[in-house]
């Protein structure tokens, strides 16, 4: 019988001709797994295979959307791994983590994984600026996306691009957004992200008559979002909003006030929203 989880052992490495844990894979339907892998887990202490076994269990969890146990799964995973496989359980961590979302943990989990180097390097960079962005640090964000696009980002090369292409234009460099989106359209033409800048008609507008709302704050949390919106209202801000970004675990909410001229007739409102609601804010442009 041919399980589709057999796929799983070009991921874990697995060594070794006799394993337990293959057994264990080869006798064992793929939507049943989830138990006799904790038995497995539970059975082997602190060794390699309880921690391939907690590893493959937290990708399971993945799949299924049970971000939290798969988190501590990971968790477990990198505690009983050697040095050089600790990377590949502290990275799907911290992108279960985002998916909590825990975004302290998940942000410490990525920073080991970016340190340690190697081959999920630049997929932590990635979820690392977006993480930033999320806690309201744009510029941290950015910076993270630069440094992956001047290097080899890798698979990772269209996302980080069609993200940095966002900031660049959210923080008001239309012309660093478009060389940007150039840059993706020639190097990776066939991506999915590719295929969206491709799709979005662009209108070249001068930036002084482009409007500009004023953002505080950035949520994965929906509820989290409508909250502050509901308090900006309260507070007497005549127009609010919650604008979604993206989809999935991935999705951003983001409490945006007012549609302005430019950022300078935004800065009374944004200033005012700092000193009622005790958020930091930001110009971002808006259609």
């Amino acid at each position: 019988m041919e399980h589709s989880i057999l796929l799983a052992f070009t991921l874990l490495a697995t060594a070794g001709p006799a394993s337990d844990l293959r057994a264990v894979l080869e006798r064992t339907p793929a939507d049943s797994l989830v138990a006799p892998l904790r038995a497995f887990e539970g059975g082997h202490g602190r060794g390699r295979e309880a921690g391939d076994a907690a590893l493959l269990l937290g990708k399971l969890h993945f799949a299924r959307g049970e971000y939290r146990a798969a988190a501590d799964d990971f968790t477990r995973a990198a505690a009983r791994l050697e040095p050089s496989l600790k990377p590949e359980a502290r990275y799907w961590e911290g992108l279960a983590c985002l998916g909590v979302p825990d975004l302290d943990q998940a942000r410490a989990a990525l920073e080991e994984v970016d340190r340690a180097g190697g081959g999920r390097q630049a997929g932590a960079r990635l979820a690392l600026a977006l993480i930033w962005e999320r806690s309201g640090k744009p510029e941290r964000a950015r910076g993270l996306l630069e440094s992956l696009a001047a290097n080899d980002p890798g698979e990772s090369g269209a996302a980080a691009l069609e993200r940095l292409a966002a900031l660049e234009e959210a923080q008001g460099h239309p012309e660093s957004a478009a060389r940007t989106r150039e840059r993706l359209l020639r190097q990776y033409p066939r991506s999915p992200e590719a295929s969206r800048e491709s799709a979005v008609p662009r209108i070249p507008v001068p930036a002084p008559r482009q409007m500009v709302a004023v953002q505080i704050g950035a949520f994965l949390d929906r509820v989290r979002a409508e909250r502050l919106a509901e308090a900006a209202i309260r507070a007497g801000f005549p127009e609010v909003e919650v604008v979604r970004r993206g989809n999935g675990p991935a999705a951003l909410f983001s409490v945006v006030l007012g549609r302005y001229a430019d950022a300078a007739a935004a800065r009374r409102d944004g200033d005012r929203a700092a000193a009622a609601l005790g958020v930091t804010w930001q110009a971002i442009r808006r259609p």
